[in-house]
């Protein structure tokens, strides 16, 4: 039908058709196409009256830039006689509007004429749509890369589609060699398969996200082999009856180095290392818990420099603290696994003697005050040395309480001291 006929004897047809539509035939003398007949709807592509535009050689209907790559596909067309599929994007009155062209040929006629046809179907909320898609995938592709966190995406057989830059530097592995692989990959032998059944427990849960510290320990395995804490957060992602589960992950090796720095920090002593006052009132209340349960008696041995003042009077108080140090060292090298010392405050020392009557306790307390004595200390090219006193409390009165027993002990150093330092006192 559209190998003759001009425009008048082919519009009634033409119009029929539910999409924009033209027919075109090749002039050889200047291999132009001039625009034979379309339809009103193909009046929205070339942007004006149809009547304006018939007999019209192609390169006058249409603008340049689209013109001649479709000058090209019609000449192939004609060449190959193929069908041909294209995009053509018009700005049309400040606006882009997207057609999907499809140009087919039309036999050549006996008398040598070649005409093509063109069905244009506009797509241009398909476009925007998927502008919009791309732009969104830009947009989380930015998030995801530039996010500080890892972040790790799984399809339905647990193996990893998706990883970011921060994962990739958090496990080692670079996307190439780590996506594809089980997640399994990423974590140490004794945890991967209870792994992959909390995995599938969490799929079939109703929760769309879950923390997984909540279980008892999460740890990772670096490509080197080496594991690390972590801390995970994942949410589930449907896709039609799919799910793919996505992993927010965080090292978490420095927090926890900080938090063991400051627990040690709330429980020693900074310069000695000993426990501190704070954390060794824990244990002689512990201890006296388990006196009140078992009738066990434990001992208390409070020391004190002599005449520390004068030392850092003479010497300066970085002696002083080198004495400090020197005598923790002495007290906690000599005593029992089960024993505990604290720094009590300046040069007060608190020991702790559970199983222990108060004949051993003045046995432990002498044995130390001669060794301390027997220190010297070399500070600046001088010799340095010390003599303690102690006092040594033995509990064995469920009545007596925390602050009584260390004001006991208390009272029988000051004994020690007032009756000449250098000597042991207990409660007679």
């Amino acid at each position: 039908m559209f190998f003759h006929g001009t425009h008048k004897d082919l519009i009634d047809s033409i119009e029929a058709i539910g999409a924009g539509f033209a027919v075109y035939e090749h002039l050889p003398t200047n291999n132009s196409f001039i625009l034979v007949s379309c339809n009103n709807l193909y009046e929205d592509i070339i942007g004006k009256q149809k009547e304006e535009a018939l007999n019209s050689p192609h390169a006058a209907i249409f603008p340049r830039y689209i013109g001649q790559p479709m000058l090209q596909t019609f000449q192939r067309c004609k060449t190959e006689q193929l069908a041909l599929e294209s995009e053509i994007l018009i700005e049309y009155k400040g606006e882009e509007r997207y057609w999907r062209s499809i140009i087919s040929p039309i036999r050549e006629s006996k008398d040598g004429r070649f005409r093509i046809i063109q069905t244009c179907v506009e797509i241009t909320e398909k476009k925007m749509l998927e502008r919009k898609l791309t732009i969104s995938m830009k947009r989380f592709e930015a998030v995801v890369q530039s996010a500080y966190d890892g972040i790790i995406t799984i399809d339905s057989t647990q193996k990893i589609k998706l990883i970011n830059e921060a994962a990739q530097q958090i496990f080692g592995y670079s996307a190439q060699e780590i996506i594809g692989e089980p997640l399994t990959k990423l974590l140490p032998t004794k945890y991967r398969k209870k792994h992959v059944g909390y995995v599938e427990g969490f799929k079939k849960s109703q929760v769309d996200s879950r923390p997984m510290q909540t279980r008892a320990s999460v740890r990772g395995l670096r490509k080197n082999g080496s594991e690390f804490p972590i801390e995970v957060t994942i949410s589930k992602i449907k896709l039609g009856d799919r799910i793919e589960l996505t992993a927010v992950i965080r090292d978490i090796s420095e927090k926890n180095r900080l938090l063991e720095e400051l627990l040690i920090t709330s429980q020693e002593d900074c310069l000695t290392g000993l426990f501190n006052r704070r954390h060794f009132t824990k244990h002689l209340t512990a201890e006296m818990l388990r006196f009140k349960r078992f009738k066990r008696p434990f001992c208390l041995i409070m020391i004190d420099i002599d005449h520390f003042k004068e030392i850092n009077d003479t010497y300066g108080h970085e002696c002083g603290d080198l004495a400090l140090t020197e005598l923790a060292k002495l007290i906690k090298n000599s005593l029992r696994e089960t024993d505990r010392v604290g720094r009590w405050g300046g040069e007060e020392f608190l020991v702790l003697l559970p199983e222990t009557l108060l004949q051993q306790g003045l046995e432990i307390a002498e044995k130390l005050r001669l060794f301390s004595g027997k220190m010297k200390l070399q500070y600046e090219n001088r010799t340095v040395s010390f003599t303690i006193s102690a006092g040594v409390q033995e509990y064995n009165n469920n009545a007596v309480k925390i602050d009584q027993i260390i004001n006991a002990v208390d009272k029988c150093l000051y004994r020690a001291k007032s009756s000449g330092r250098n000597q042991i006192s207990a409660e007679k």
